[in-house]
């Protein structure tokens, strides 16, 4: 994950935080970086071959757009009226923040223009808590709607499990069983027009492809409807906890809705990942035992299986099973104080903040740094300081 996110103490905004790979990024008075290691935060000295091979800068804040979000539905009604009347869009929806504000804007979106929204899930088995399904019914129910679910095939899950081993960076085969499953639903309820709900601010890939799709017409390109696309975090809070479509995960403390073993996720998420009940974890680690003895001989099992390493390539997880040379002991971030931090961004106490952290641009603060890389790597990030 890219984007930083705003976190909030006493009801104020108190700095920015985001995690990338297995680092935690804090924005608090300076620029400080931990390195997840079992239930804690290892402050990093802003050096090591692992943390330069995956360091991501972070984007800056989409400026683009409506900031009133009634407002843009209503723009969007009156440039596309005419193309999504009477038609069926079938919302592709996981309950997470980018989903689940793609589907209220489409709902309205519907009652000015007239067509009929289809919210659809596609559940991962085996790599995904059943309980996700609950949760994102609930926030489809909320808004009215019934959830469409579907599930990738199970069949064939097993045969890359069994062949593949658990997806890696780089190699997610879960992806195109999850995209099979939504073209074949897409077919399945007659839609003509697929919603999705991707953001600028969430990646440079994203960032580089959604501003070429949509850099001639806002809001649909083809047959792909997105009405999100150039929202900031801020804003897509606050219209989630204003209306309480929040999902309980980020309560917990996690950045993001996806499988329990999405292999982009960080150590930091895993660890509150565990609570989530799977449906076989017999199964998850005799796949993992049968790729560490394939291709990771130079790990031992217990660090092959506590960093959750089969999420690199074989020389990537090696460099990430050494990186915890490149810590210091003197200052640690727990895990409760970064769950706090996360999820004070979808608490209603901090609701006022928010409104307030929304309506500033390009932050509370003034202009935020864009990264470590903007600093000398060989200079401890505890000692940076900002304006």
């Amino acid at each position: 994950m890219m984007e930083r996110y705003p976190f909030f103490k006493g009801g104020r905004l108190a700095g920015y935080v985001r995690t990338f790979s297995d680092f935690v990024e804090v924005l608090e008075g300076g620029l400080r970086l931990y390195l997840w290691e079992g239930d804690r935060g290892l402050l990093h000295e802003g050096r090591g071959d692992f943390m330069m091979a995956v360091y991501e800068p972070p984007l800056e804040k989409p400026t683009g757009g409506c900031a009133d979000f009634e407002e843009r539905v209503r723009q969007a009604a009156e440039a596309l009226g005419d193309k999504l009347q009477g038609r069926r869009v079938m919302v592709d929806f996981s309950g997470g923040k980018d989903s689940t504000l793609n589907l209220l804007a489409v709902v309205m979106l519907s009652e000015l223009v007239g067509f009929r929204a289809i919210p659809v899930y596609v559940h991962v088995p085996y790599l995904e808590p059943p309980s996700n399904i609950d949760h994102a019914e609930r926030l489809a129910g909320r808004l009215g709607l019934k959830l469409e679910v579907v599930e990738a095939d199970r069949r064939m899950m097993l045969f890359y499990l069994n062949r593949d081993g658990l997806p890696r960076r780089g190699t997610r085969w879960c992806t195109f069983l999850k995209m099979k499953a939504l073209r074949e639903a897409m077919k399945a309820v007659g839609a003509d027009i697929e919603a999705k709900a991707e953001r600028v601010a969430e990646s440079g890939k994203r960032a580089e492809k959604l501003s070429k799709t949509f850099a001639k017409t806002a809001y649909l390109a083809g047959k792909t409807l997105n009405l999100v696309y150039d929202m900031p975090i801020e804003q897509v809070a606050l219209e989630l906890v204003s209306r309480r479509l929040v999902h309980p995960h980020y309560l917990e403390g996690l950045p993001r809705v996806s499988c329990s073993l999405c292999p982009y996720k960080g150590l930091y998420e895993l660890a509150i990942s565990r609570e989530h009940e799977l449906e076989d974890w017999g199964l998850i680690e005799h796949v993992a035992r049968r790729v560490h003895q394939r291709y990771y001989h130079a790990l031992s099992w217990e660090e092959y299986w506590s960093y959750v390493l089969w999420r690199y390539d074989p020389t990537l997880a090696l460099m990430r099973a050494r990186e915890r040379r490149c810590t210091c002991s003197e200052e640690e971030l727990s895990l409760e104080r970064a769950k706090s931090m996360f999820s004070s961004l979808w608490r209603e106490e901090n609701l006022k903040a928010l409104r307030e952290c929304a309506s500033t641009a390009p932050g509370a603060f003034g202009k935020l740094p864009n990264g470590i890389l903007n600093f000398d790597v060989h200079e401890p990030l505890r000692k940076v300081q900002w304006n």
